[in-house]
């Protein structure tokens, strides 16, 4: 009797450096043809139906490897014994995660052509959730470790404001947002976040690290000294308004 897909879930590793070699196992290779066939087909008619675009099933499978690499949220809803249907959740969990990035490609077109271009004199060559997650890369070291599951998060909050204009206005926008300042970020450290991500004001793509990874993931911004600086301004605010925070309660 084969394994259904919950078994299947079940049976990969929690330590992330045996995740890549545990796909070549038995288990592995069952579990990424259940992931590439009809599950696949399922989250390609939902994403059509969502967003009128039509993918290639191999796309769902490496979203979904990458989506299930542990530690991960998807990964810890499918173990839930709360979780009643996990098949049907991996699927609307993938068809989400799918038509926000392509409704994200879409929204944030014109910025982010616009503010690669400017930087580098280069046209955009990196899909844009791709660069968000070498944004992420970079910045995760500078980030107070409290704040650091919820980065990606923040990031991509900050670039799909940036699609709606008025980049000037991006920082302070930011650091009023209450989703945002909801998730514990302060608004010292949004406002450095957003120097980091979209560049400081008023010439915003001549210090943006999502203008650099937009043109190459390969990119090492810390190569150049304004991006350098900036990596490196956002690690010391980060961390006097960490400081900060810590000081209230003693003061109150």
């Amino acid at each position: 009797m084969s394994p259904t897909i919950l078994q299947l879930i079940a049976a990969i590793p929690t330590d992330p450096h045996s995740y890549g070699p545990w796909w070549a196992s038995t288990r592995g290779r069952a579990l990424a043809e259940r992931l590439g066939g009809g599950l696949a087909d399922a989250v390609a008619r939902g994403v059509r139906a969502r967003t009128g675009r039509s993918i290639d099933p191999g796309v769902v499978l490496g979203l979904a490897v990458e989506a299930l690499t542990p530690p991960s949220q998807l990964l810890r809803g499918l173990r839930s014994p709360a979780t009643a249907d996990p098949t049907a959740y991996l699927v609307r969990s993938l068809v989400n995660a799918l038509a926000r990035e392509i409704g994200s490609d879409v929204r944030l077109d014109a910025v982010a052509s616009s503010l690669a271009q400017h930087a580098r004199r280069a046209p955009v060559a990196v899909r844009l959730p791709v660069a968000l997650r070498a944004v992420h890369r970079e910045l995760l070291p500078g980030t107070p470790p409290r704040l650091r599951p919820t980065l990606a998060v923040v990031v991509a909050r900050i670039a799909d404001r940036a699609a709606e204009g008025s980049l000037s206005r991006l920082h302070t926008r930011s650091a009023l947002d209450a989703e945002l300042l909801a998730l514990g970020w302060s608004g010292e450290q949004l406002r450095a976040l957003v120097n980091a991500v979209i560049g400081a004001r008023p010439d915003h793509a001549r210090s943006s690290l999502l203008a650099g990874f937009l043109v190459s993931e390969d990119w090492r911004p810390r190569a150049s000294p304004a991006h350098r600086r900036a990596i490196e301004a956002y690690g010391r605010r980060m961390a006097r308004a960490e400081t900060a925070r810590e000081r209230v309660p003693a003061a109150a």
